[in-house]
């Protein structure tokens, strides 16, 4: 009886037992599974093409008023399953042109965890540019040698599960006590492993792919009629101690591109000392960060 009553809380109050899914890709290195669920009490909506994102209108007539847009990134745009739909910068974004240019707008959500320039160019490869006018590709400095590798992490990793788990019990088990329970025990943040990532030295063969690819994409999105914007996200430690080198490469090949840029560094940090707690962790945002 105990372990049914565990269950049930784990289900009903904590949301477990109905993650989001991922699948291999041949050529992205790894996308969610289309589907709705519902996590941690919130909406989680992946289209057809993976977008996080309402599915897709089917192409308006070229004399149609719409306004395409794609926002591509990785966790960061997503805003993973802490949260609702309804809360992502994306879905705000549309509602806000929409209302402001008085005009169809559809804004898409491209993005996973951890993929960088090369998984968004494989993406674009394979689904095309969806008809977009603009295209803004959100990047943390990290992102200048996140490279794919095509490791197995589907249905590996416990963060990309391939399938749901039969209790939301054994979820909780086997996914959030092994990562919590240590510092809930001593008192210490959980680990973020993107930031323990960056600390790492860069190594320069793989920011030249991550540079490559970047200048691909925006090559590419071009030659498609797509307008290209990028933004540039900050991780709070970023915004005490300085960009890290990371952010002054990506910098200097868009000024080469001709590309603009939008920093969002000085938004976050008028945010912080308003006491707007925008920052989940150190990279990740709150609902309030997805509004800023």
């Amino acid at each position: 009886m105990l372990h049914l009553i565990a269950g049930g809380v784990a289900h009903l109050a904590l949301g477990l037992g109905d993650p989001p899914l991922s699948v291999v890709d041949a050529e992205v290195e790894y996308r969610f599974r289309p589907g709705e669920y519902r996590r941690f009490g919130n909406r989680v909506l992946i289209n057809e093409q993976s977008m996080r994102s309402e599915p897709w209108p089917a192409a308006p007539p070229e004399a149609a008023e719409e306004l395409r847009v794609l926002v591509l990134g990785d966790s960061v745009v997503n805003g993973g399953a802490q949260t609702d739909q309804a809360e992502l910068a994306t879905e705000l974004l549309q509602d806000r042109l929409t209302d402001a240019l008085k005009r169809p707008v559809v804004v898409g959500n491209v993005s996973a965890g951890s993929w960088g320039p090369g998984n968004l160019l494989a993406w674009t490869r394979k689904y095309g540019w969806m008809g977009a006018d603009v295209a803004a590709v959100v990047l943390s400095s990290h992102d200048v040698a996140d490279n794919p590798t095509f490791e197995p992490i589907v249905g590996v990793d416990p963060s990309f599960p391939d399938e749901a788990p039969w209790l939301a019990l054994e979820e909780a088990a086997t996914r959030y006590l092994p990562r919590y329970l240590p510092n809930w025990v001593t008192g210490a943040p959980a680990a973020d492993s993107q930031a323990q990532a960056v600390a790492k030295p860069l190594d320069p063969a793989a920011v030249a792919r991550g540079l490559a690819d970047l200048r691909t994409l925006v090559e590419e999105g071009r030659a498609a009629g797509v307008e290209m914007i990028v933004v540039q996200h900050l991780e709070r430690g970023e915004l005490e101690d300085g960009p890290r080198p990371g952010h002054g490469a990506i910098a200097e090949l868009l000024a080469g591109l001709g590309v603009e840029t939008v920093q969002l560094g000085p938004a976050m940090e008028a945010a912080l000392r308003a006491g707007r707690p925008v920052y989940r962790d150190n990279i990740h945002l709150t609902a309030a960060g997805q509004a800023v």
